[in-house]
């Protein structure tokens, strides 16, 4: 398969004026790119491929390890080197996601989740906590108040490559995602409701084929 190259314009490389952004090329993903392991902070680092590695980590942990990073992140904090050489402590629950192995994990609900579909529209199952019943916040001084009561569920969601924004997998989303072209988008709004329903995952793979993403080389 013949690999794609364009000129990436990174966000986190300025000169000095502030405002040119510098060019580099970059290569569009296919399923044998290949991800630098490590710990992302923001989805720039993501986009970029442009993770905390191993050896930037202050760990006792195996820096060899298959888990590193999974150990690294089963802790409340984590320390790492910065580019310019100072030591940075960030909580956990704050960064964006990791990548080990080649697999992309977001944090979001209540886990770091596996990106089963990576493209312009990724894709991932995430648990997050659904509240049951009702509580009337007035009443925390009373005896008998009963906190809010939580479950926790497994739910589809979508992670748009263009804003960075997680949202839920369901046809009012992949639809406003549909809208940035029109030949799918008119396609999908003239099915049924239940059609709608049922093609949502089609129509995300369409997308993605039509709109391929790329990385740094």
């Amino acid at each position: 398969m013949a690999i794609a190259l364009m000129i990436f314009f990174s966000p986190l490389c300025r000169g000095s004026g502030g405002e040119a952004m510098c060019q580099q090329k970059a290569i569009q993903y296919t399923k044998d790119f290949e991800f630098r392991n490590g710990l992302y902070i923001s989805f720039l680092d993501f986009r970029n491929n442009n993770p905390v590695i191993a050896s930037q980590l202050i760990s006792d942990y195996n820096k060899s390890s298959r888990e590193f990073f999974d150990k690294v992140l089963s802790k409340n904090t984590f320390t790492y080197t910065d580019s310019t050489g100072n030591e940075q402590t960030l909580k956990t629950d704050d960064i964006w996601g990791y990548c080990s192995n080649g697999i992309i994990y977001l944090n979001h609900g209540t886990d770091f989740n596996r990106v089963t579909i990576i493209g312009s529209i990724c894709h991932f199952v995430a648990t997050v906590p659904m509240k049951i019943g009702t509580s009337d916040p007035f009443n925390y001084n009373d005896p008998f108040y009963n906190p809010p009561q939580y479950t926790y569920v497994s739910e589809q969601f979508v992670l748009d490559y263009e804003s960075g924004k997680v949202l839920e997998f369901n046809v009012s989303n992949m639809e406003a995602l549909l809208s940035r072209d029109a030949a799918l988008y008119k396609e999908f709004s003239a099915l049924k409701k239940k059609q709608k329903r049922d093609s949502i995952f089609l129509y995300l793979r369409k997308y993605n084929e039509k709109h391929p993403i790329y990385f740094p080389e």
